[in-house]
This record gives C-alpha cells, sequence and structure tokens, in this order.
C-alpha cells in the first residue's frame, strides 16, 4: 500500500478512536465480516506508519502461529549438532593488514595496536568487563563496525586518537566502551571526581550520547550525568556536588559557565572526547573548546577526537593539544556513507523547489520519514506552514524552539507520529533516526561538511538511505563541493555533466560560500493576486494608524 495512498484517503495516525471517513471503526449495524476487513485495514495503516518499528503489530492469531512455528522449530532441530562459527581473532600485523585492505581503513602513527576481530576479541586482550559486553549483546550491537576495531584497541592501550568515519558507522560507541572500560578498571575514592568528560556541539546530540552511555553502563556502579539545564542549576546552587560523578556529557558553554562558578573541576579529568570535533574546532566554538582544554590540567589525561568529517585545519589543532596521536581514517575523510543514494536536482527558482516536493509526492517518491534541511530559521518556519497547507504531517525543530520542545518533537518523529521533519543544521549532525529514508537539502549547504553530515541522517547503520539537493541557478558555484562528495562517494550518477562543468572554485570564493548565506527569494506559492490584496489591507490599516496619530496629536 503506497503511504500517501493512506495520506489522500484520509488515514489518521492518531491513537485516539477518531478515525476519519475512509477508516471509520465499525458501528453496531456492520457485518462482522466488515468490522473484520476494517481491523484488518486500521492494522495496516498503522504498520505502514511505524517508520521505525518501535510498536508491536502482532494479532492474537499470529502470536498462536509463530509459536507453533518455534515450537515445530525445536523439535526439528537436533540437540548439539548447531556449530558456531567463532568471531575473527586479529593476532598479527598481516591479519591487521588484510582488514584494513578489506575495510578500506587507514591507520597512521608509531606502534598502531592490531584491530579487534570481535567485541569477545576483547575480554581475552583487554580483559572487557563481562556486564558491559553483556549490555551490548542485549541491545543487539553484535559485532563491532570498522571504526569500533580500529579505535577502541587504540583508547584501550592510552593512546591519544584521531578518527574520521562516515556518518552512522558507530562512532559513538566506538568512544563510549574504551572511555567506560578504562574507568572501571582504574579503582579511586568515593566522590574522587569527574574522571571522563565527553563534549558534543549540540543538546540533542548530547541527549543521544547519554542514553547509549545509559545503556553499557547498566548494571555498573558509575555515576553518569548529562549537564542538563536544571543540573546545571542545582550545581551552581550547591545542591549537589560535581565531585559524585565519574563521568559527565555536555554542549561546551554550559559545561564553561559551571566551571567558571566552580563548582566543576576539570583537573581530574583523565578521559576527554571531542565529538564532532570539525564543529567544535571551528569558529564560534573554537573558543569555548581552547577553553575547556584550559581547565583539561591532568598531565596523563588521553584525549580522543571523533567526526565525519575532519579537515586538515582542524588535524592540525588536534596535533598541537595530543601526544603523539594516532589517526584513523575510514573510508575518505570527506565522503559519505556508500548507503546512501545521492542526487542533484536543478529547480530553477525558489518556487521550483516546492514544485519538485509535490512532483515527488505525486510520483511516489516521497517516502517518510524525511527530514528537509534548509539554511536559516525563517526559511524552516516558512517551509513548514507551506507543507502544513498542504496537509502533510509535518513539524519543525530550530534553535527558536526549547530544548523541551525539540525533545517532543524528535521523539514524536521516532514514533512514527511525525511523517516529515523540516530542520536547520542544528540537527545536522550525531543524532542518529535509524530508518530515515530520505534527506532533502531544500537549500545547498554552505560547505563538504555540512553536506556530509546532513545527508548522514538517512543510510544510516548499513541500511540505504537517498538524499536529493535542490539547487537554483544563484547555488552554481555552491554546488562543486557537493559534487565532490558525490564523487569520492561513487554516486556520479547523481548530478549531469552540464552541472560538473561549471567550474573550479578559487579559495576566496570557498571562504564566501561557507561564511555568506545565499540571499534567496521568500518560500511561498500563494498567488500575485493575492499578495497584492494583503498589501492593500496592511496598507489600508497602516493609513488608518497615521491618520488616528495625527488626529490625536492636532487635539493636543
Amino acid at each position: 500500500m503506497d503511504i500517501f495512498r493512506i495520506l489522500s484517503r484520509g488515514a489518521s495516525l492518531k491513537k485516539s478512536k477518531d478515525v476519519t471517513t475512509d477508516y471509520a471503526l465499525p458501528t453496531s449495524k456492520q457485518t462482522q465480516k466488515q468490522k473484520h476487513k476494517q481491523e484488518n485495514l486500521l492494522h495496516q495503516v498503522e504498520k505502514e506508519t511505524d517508520f521505525f518499528h518501535t510498536k508491536k503489530h502482532e494479532s492474537k492469531n499470529q502470536k498462536v502461529d509463530n509459536k507453533q512455528t518455534e515450537d515445530h522449530e525445536e523439535e526439528e532441530a537436533p540437540k548439539g549438532e548447531e556449530e558456531e562459527i567463532p568471531p575473527p581473532e586479529l593476532t598479527t600485523e598481516e591479519d591487521a593488514k588484510k582488514f584494513r585492505n578489506l575495510h578500506k581503513s587507514k591507520v597512521t602513527g608509531e606502534d598502531i595496536p592490531i584491530p579487534i576481530g570481535s567485541f569477545q576479541d576483547m575480554i581475552g586482550r583487554f580483559s572487557i568487563d563481562k556486564k558491559v559486553l553483556s549490555n551490548l549483546i542485549d541491545n543487539d550491537f553484535i559485532e563491532p563496525t570498522t571504526i569500533q576495531c580500529e579505535s577502541i584497541p587504540i583508547t584501550l592501550e592510552g593512546r591519544d586518537l584521531i578518527a574520521c568515519a562516515p556518518t552512522g558507522s558507530g562512532k559513538t560507541l566506538a568512544f563510549l566502551i574504551p572511555l567506560v572500560q578504562q574507568i572501571l578498571t582504574k579503582q579511586v575514592a568515593k566522590n574522587h571526581g569527574i574522571r571522563g568528560l565527553i563534549i558534543s556541539p549540540t543538546n540533542e546530540l548530547a541527549v543521544q550520547i547519554f542514553q547509549e552511555l545509559e545503556v553499557i553502563t547498566r548494571g555498573k556502579k558509575l555515576n553518569i550525568a548529562i549537564l542538563s539545564k536544571q543540573l546545571a542549576n542545582k550545581l551552581n546552587n550547591n545542591i549537589i556536588k560535581a565531585s559524585k560523578y565519574d563521568i559527565i556529557v555536555s554542549t561546551p558553554l554550559r559545561l564553561i559557565d559551571v566551571v567558571k562558578q566552580g563548582h566543576i573541576d576539570l583537573s581530574k579529568i583523565e578521559q576527554l572526547v571531542i565529538d564532532e570535533a570539525d564543529k567544535l574546532f571551528d569558529h564560534g566554538f573554537a573558543e569555548q573548546t581552547d577553553e575547556i582544554l584550559s581547565h583539561c590540567s591532568n598531565p596523563s589525561i588521553r584525549k580522543s577526537i571523533f567526526s565525519a568529517t575532519i579537515p586538515s585545519s582542524v588535524e592540525e589543532m588536534a596535533h598541537s593539544i595530543m601526544k603523539d596521536p594516532l589517526r584513523v581514517i575510514i573510508g575518505h575523510k570527506e565522503a559519505a556513507s556508500n548507503t546512501i543514494d545521492q542526487k542533484l536536482v536543478f529547480t530553477g527558482n525558489e518556487q521550483g523547489k516546492l514544485l519538485a516536493i509535490r512532483q515527488m509526492i505525486q510520483e511516489a517518491q516521497f517516502k517518510p520519514p524525511i527530514i528537509i534541511f534548509l539554511q536559516s530559521i525563517t526559511r524552516a518556519k516558512a517551509l513548514f506552514h507551506e507543507l502544513l497547507y498542504d496537509r502533510l504531517n509535518v513539524d519543525v525543530i530550530h534553535a527558536e524552539r526549547t530544548p523541551k520542545q525539540r525533545e517532543e518533537v524528535i521523539k514524536r518523529f521516532k514514533n512514527g507520529d511525525i511523517w516529515v521533519l523540516i530542520t536547520t543544521d542544528v540537527l545536522a549532525r550525531g543524532v542518529d533516526f535509524k530508518g530515515v529514508n530520505l534527506v532533502i537539502n531544500y537549500d545547498v549547504p554552505q560547505s563538504a561538511q555540512a553536506y556530509v553530515h546532513r545527508i548522514g541522517r538517512t543510510g544510516r547503520g548499513g541500511k540505504a538511505g537517498k538524499a536529493v539537493t535542490f539547487f537554483t541557478k544563484e547555488d552554481d558555484k555552491a554546488i562543486k563541493p557537493i559534487i565532490n562528495v558525490m564523487k569520492q562517494s561513487g554516486c556520479d550518477d547523481g548530478f549531469s555533466e552540464w552541472m560538473e562543468d561549471l567550474g573550479k572554485l578559487s579559495k576566496k570564493e570557498k571562504k564566501q560560500i561557507k561564511t555568506n548565506e545565499i540571499q534567496r527569494k521568500k518560500i511561498s506559492t500563494v498567488p500575485k493576486v493575492i499578495k497584492q490584496k494583503r498589501k492593500q489591507k496592511q496598507d489600508m490599516i497602516a493609513a488608518s494608524k497615521r491618520r488616528k496619530q495625527e488626529e490625536a496629536e492636532e487635539e493636543n
């Protein structure tokens, strides 16, 4: 069943009993056959709109059938004859070389550790905590990804690390597992102080990191926290002490505020992780990151930086704050995941973008869940109202919404209650939506790095995804970096030859694109006649106000 056929027929995603005409609940006058048919139809609608598979849809009959199948399989399978395939073990430099050639990973530096072949491999080599391992397996983290195989042994051997891997490749666990293991291994006095610190550029990403941290530390006596606004207030008012926590996840500015007031001591930090490092070392964040580093004064501190894109300038800065770091690059430094089908679409002008979306809907290419990125809050709001007018199930996230509002929208999107999420670059980094089918760059991103992070919201964890980037005649220079990323990612068929012939960019032009937003016309499909009537009405109201003001002044 086409999802937009459901939409056109008036299906409701609300969980209440009120359902629109085509899916009205059966009345007492209907036959049992009609009731059964409509119940099945309602079940199908709910199942098709459960994008992230958060709900259970099995009927009683299905459960009985499944139970019978399981019983039958148990009877058929002879005991003791199943042979488990042992996980791969990498023990020699030759093994490591084959592994890196196979997975296109490049590791540079002195005394490079051999990668792990499985999570179980960590038991013998690093005495990994069995409860942490059990938590991983219980949450379907069965085998490590390439970045995890490379970075975990490097970190567990106490080395500083610069790691670059595609979006959705498991970077969060790549730094969480060794961080937790090292803190568990080293015994310290109670209320010793914060030992692990993870910095991320956005609150949404910080929340996600903390949730994964909760998963792998379940059942362990570790005090972990996310530095939320509420916790910051409690620390600043001396309601609780920061020294009770072992690991803290935070955004830079909030952490600096509490540190400056003397309520968090960073001098005992043993493990520092900077996630989305290219963002945190970029203009606007660089000073904040530097401020945090100045307070992390433990001489034996170990540092890691992670991102999907790490430019040379960021690497230089990282080397200046690290001791003999190892560098891990999975794939290309500025390439998107090869599971993402990328496409460039020329729309002519701003109106063409809205027409392109409506055409995608008509041609069944608009398959939820979908994220649409725009360059500014004003434009995100405008598109939200346009698509709301088109009766799409849509919501919007931007920096003007409160963290609580943003958290609620993300929750509803993950639950399938929202089909289309409109946003700015506030959601471009790190946030993990495992089931997003399509990302639309309504406005061309200002850099190759921004593009990689935006489209990285789809095609995560090895799943297929699609990314479409609209561009107009104003974007003729801005698309050149996008085309370069597409080439490195193997998406040569996603753009036409004439797009590639737009010419190379000078350094000055690249800088201008990154620092200056392209001036665009307003997003609107309101006919000119209606616009003129609105303007006339506004002019009349303004003239009336002026007259009243003049009359009041004459009376005085």
